[in-house]
């Protein structure tokens, strides 16, 4: 601190307020018909698409934590999965208009939010992009597993790319997006604009600001979301 900048501490710790501009809250009243005109046929196909790949990959997240199986195929998971079942749109529609210089922050049930940003990402970039992100994404290590005996679009590939990184992270394996040390609560994948995920309640709230004043500050393009829900609100880093 400068020298001749004075701090009075009677000054400084004397009561008074705050004030801000008016923040606008509740906003929103458009109905369906007049969002309507702002998507086309195949934009909402492709929403719903994402919506039902979340809801199938957290039904089978928790069958293999309730039953140990999925689709007659066994399989032992004896660490966490916080699901987010019922929550799909709200993933979807969070991640749908944001692009790759967006960031998100997530909590302990971020599956969703992670293949929905995912899936966001995949439907904007060209294939070339994809495939980069792909071949350099650890050496190709992923890639390589799930191109084999492929034979499909580049995205369908990339998609393919996503479910797996994602879920072998979950399962605690190498060939996960973070080598399996992140494990569901702390997934990631900065190259789709997926930030790392936090276990403790409320906990990208504070990290979300401080990766938006990062862009402010350094002029960088998007904008940065804090995935986190209600129960948040009575932590310290978000009141």
């Amino acid at each position: 601190m400068p020298k001749v900048q004075i701090i009075d501490p009677q000054e400084l710790r004397k009561p008074g307020l705050v004030e801000f501009n008016p923040i606008p809250v509740n906003q929103y009243q458009k109905s369906v018909k007049d969002e309507r005109a702002h998507f086309s046929d195949e934009e909402f196909k492709a929403i719903y698409h994402d919506m039902v790949l979340i809801r199938e990959f957290e039904t089978m997240l928790n069958l293999i934590k309730t039953k140990g199986e999925y689709n007659g195929t066994p399989y032992n998971h004896p660490g966490p999965a916080h699901l987010s079942i019922g929550q799909e749109s709200a993933a979807v529609g969070m991640a749908w208009t944001l692009t790759v210089d967006d960031f998100i922050f997530g909590s302990h049930r971020s599956h969703g939010e992670i293949l929905a940003k995912g899936m966001s990402a995949i439907h904007k970039l060209e294939d070339d992009q994809l495939t980069a992100i792909m071949e350099s994404f650890f050496d190709g290590a992923v890639y390589e597993i799930v191109k084999k005996d492929f034979n499909g679009s580049v995205k369908e590939l990339a998609k393919r790319f996503l479910v797996y990184g994602t879920l072998a992270e979950i399962f605690a394996r190498k060939t996960g997006f973070n080598r399996g040390l992140g494990g569901s609560m702390h997934a990631f994948f900065t190259p789709f604009g997926v930030y790392p995920n936090n276990a403790i309640v409320g906990g990208s709230g504070d990290i979300a600001v401080g990766a938006a004043l990062y862009k402010k500050v350094n002029r960088k393009p998007g904008l940065v979301v804090a995935n986190i829900g209600d129960a948040s609100m009575a932590c310290g880093p978000v009141w």
